[in-house]
């Protein structure tokens, strides 16, 4: 098997600080990453990020259908040239945060999983993007920077817990499936990652009634922190007696803070406040 380091020097490409480029070059964790996908035959797969196809090729042996998505030209060219184009793989030239993932939920009238290395840079925006779009998916299965995969699986009461807690664990069993250190990428990054698999959950865990109420809800109480939640709302935009009158009826104190409400005490306040 040639190496990834041969390999990006035959194709004369230097990995892109600018799109936060590092590719895994440890079979042991392609391996792992394969596993926690659970694959099943019929599955249809989103890769983002293919990079130069370590992961992309085990994938397309496993599944029915991998849509392979690249933002850097010069590595889609690459991958056009190691997939035949009527094989299981479509390599799709696209900037995953555009990419419209209801296309090959429509096409193949099944629901599709993720798998992706997220450069840093764009992993918050994106996991929220994929939030949008769940009900596309069955799983995803993300490599993270250890500190955003820590947040994501975070409790009340803990400083890693906020929004992307909330609203991750509303709509999916979170869990960090193992860790990876630097030095399993090429080049290294500066940090520990780790990968998580979200299970979409077939409906929210808690009743949410108005979604952008609690949007405004939980932008709120994180945005300031470190006031008293009641504060927090007010300065959010919800009038004083409004709070005031939610939390009697929701059993909250005004002195509570934020980061120590539970998911369904965020969404018993949205639906008073709404």
């Amino acid at each position: 098997m040639t190496s990834l380091r041969k390999q990006l020097k035959d194709l004369q490409i230097r990995p892109k600080k600018s799109l936060g480029q590092h590719f895994v070059q440890d079979p042991n964790i392609l391996r792992k990453v394969i596993e926690a996908a659970s694959l099943e035959p019929e599955d249809v797969v989103v890769e983002i990020g293919a990079g130069l196809g370590s992961l992309t090729e085990p994938l397309a042996r496993r599944v029915k259908k991998v849509y392979a998505l690249e933002i850097d030209s010069s590595l889609a060219d690459a991958l056009k040239d190691r997939f035949p184009s009527r094989g299981a793989v479509e390599v799709v030239w696209a900037d995953a945060l555009q990419f419209d993932f209801g296309t090959p939920f429509r096409r193949w009238k099944r629901k599709i999983k993720v798998v992706a290395n997220l450069p840093y840079e764009i992993s918050t925006p994106m996991i929220f993007r994929l939030l949008k779009e769940r009900e596309c998916f069955s799983l995803l299965v993300l490599m993270l920077q250890l500190e955003v995969a820590r947040r994501l699986a975070a409790q009340p009461g803990t400083g890693d817990y906020g929004p992307l807690s909330v609203w991750s664990q509303l709509y999916c069993d979170v869990k960090i499936a193992f860790q990876v250190k630097p030095h399993s990428f090429l080049p290294p990054p500066k940090v520990h990652s780790a990968v998580v698999k979200f299970k979409i959950l077939p409906r929210p865990r808690v009743l949410v009634e108005d979604e952008k109420v609690l949007e405004k809800v939980i932008r709120s109480a994180f945005t300031y922190r470190r006031k008293t939640l009641g504060k927090a709302l007010q300065l959010g935009g919800f009038s004083g007696p409004r709070v005031k009158e939610a939390f009697g009826k929701a059993g909250i104190s005004p002195l509570t803070r934020g980061e120590t409400l539970t998911l369904e005490k965020f969404c018993t306040l949205a639906r008073l406040l709404g």
